[in-house]
């Protein structure tokens, strides 16, 4: 499977064109590791077997509209900070994982709301604790959604979909 991921884990680092987002890509399998990593400085590094180098991409971060995970994007004007993609194991199937970190331009709860109301319209099972979020996608995978108070009425948020 790794052989097949490396070209598509190039694709994804290039149409980030990264300069203040940080993205990872593993997915670990019986063949070995695949790793893609990019910086704020835009440079991207990927490692997998029979493929190692890097290269720097023009900065220019990622934002609410670039991303979409199960339907559901960014609260509008938040700015990505750090996308983390992880394959699982190889052994168990559907067990990878995404992990997202974000910056909003509101306070928690308008953004928990604001999740929590879009979740639920793409068939989400959402349970509100606190200014957080937990629950389920459409398709069954666990999520969880955390937001705190950064000041100066923003928010920084970490979404993990998947085990």
């Amino acid at each position: 499977m790794t052989r097949f991921l490396a070209p598509l884990l190039l694709t994804v680092a290039l149409a980030a064109c990264n300069g203040g987002t940080s993205i990872t890509i593993e997915d670990n399998d019986s063949a070995g590791n695949a790793i893609l990593a990019t910086d704020g400085n835009g440079r991207v590094e990927i490692k997998a077997p029979g493929i190692e180098g890097s290269i720097t991409l023009p900065k220019g971060a990622l934002n609410a509209k670039d991303f979409d995970i199960e339907g559901v994007t960014l609260y509008p004007g938040s700015t990505l900070r750090n996308l983390r993609l992880d394959g699982g194991d190889g052994e168990k199937n559907g067990d990878g994982k995404v992990i997202v970190e974000f910056e909003s331009p509101a306070e928690p709860t308008v953004v928990r709301d604001w999740f929590r109301d879009n979740m639920t319209k793409q068939g989400f099972k959402v349970t509100t604790k606190d200014a957080n979020l937990i629950g389920t996608t459409e398709d069954g995978k666990p999520f969880a959604l955390q937001l705190g108070d950064i000041g100066g009425g923003k928010t920084k948020g970490l979404m993990q979909v998947g085990r």
